[in-house]
């Protein structure tokens, strides 16, 4: 696994690029959040690039795990 940060080419924000398997990418938020597992919640991605369902964990909450938001749906770009 390769991560590395730079900037979005559409709104100038930090991203996360997270490599996983073989030509696998995911463009994500620069800042990673701690998340809760919810059946019904967002869609967050672990650092080894595994997909977790699972909504932001209040201050002090226990069971969490740190994940990465998908830039796609945060990006502000209208295409």
């Amino acid at each position: 696994m390769k991560d590395s940060f730079r900037i979005c080419r559409k709104c100038g924000k930090p991203v996360g690029v997270i490599e996983w398997g073989v030509y696998r990418k995911i463009l994500v938020d620069a800042e990673a959040v701690d998340v809760v597992p919810d059946p019904h919640g967002e869609e967050f991605v672990r650092v080894d690039g595994s997909k977790i369902r699972g909504r932001v964990a209040e201050p002090g909450t226990l069971q969490t795990e740190p994940a990465y938001r998908p830039h796609r749906k945060t990006c502000g770009v209208q295409d």
